[in-house]
């Protein structure tokens, strides 16, 4: 247990709090008193553990943890928010990013991951921009197909 010692000791003590502050119905906290806090709680434990105990390979989890929790409450404030599977891959670009930025691998499929997410955000205009417009309903519907592609083509490809 002392090899991850930071996490460990991070996600007993948030949980605690946590559980501790529903018990005594803590008000000023009630709104929070959900499965996306305690995603938050997860992520922040794996970034303790990825900074203070040199684990990097813990960044990619601790941003999707703790970015999930979080878009699970400003999604529900602001209507313009991006999408759940928008963020998903927002988060994951960002991780793998931010672990290029430690370890040195990863950049690759961080910018893969942004150029996805960004155009995921944007696409709507951007199919308006090229003049593609009847296909907005199209891509909509389709685009998992299209990952499935690009994932193949990754998987397949000689180096």
């Amino acid at each position: 247990m002392k090899e991850y010692r930071y996490f460990s000791s991070f996600i007993l003590i948030g949980f605690g709090l946590f559980y501790f502050f529903k018990s005594i119905h803590f008000t000023p906290l009630l709104p929070y008193y959900s499965w996306g806090s305690l995603c938050i709680l997860i992520g922040i434990a794996f970034l303790a553990e990825s900074r203070f105990g040199n684990h990097s390979d813990f960044i990619l989890p601790g941003i999707l943890f703790s970015g999930f929790g979080l878009h699970q409450y400003i999604a529900t404030r602001l209507e313009y928010w991006p999408a759940e599977h928008t963020m998903i891959f927002l988060l994951i670009s960002l991780g793998l990013l931010l672990t290029y930025s430690k370890k040195g691998t990863g950049k690759g499929s961080g910018f893969l991951f942004l150029a996805i997410s960004v155009f995921f955000i944007f696409h709507e205009k951007i199919l308006n921009t090229l003049g593609l417009t009847n296909y907005i309903d199209f891509f909509n519907h389709y685009w998992p197909v299209l990952l499935m592609l690009i994932g193949g083509f990754l998987l397949f490809k000689k180096k």
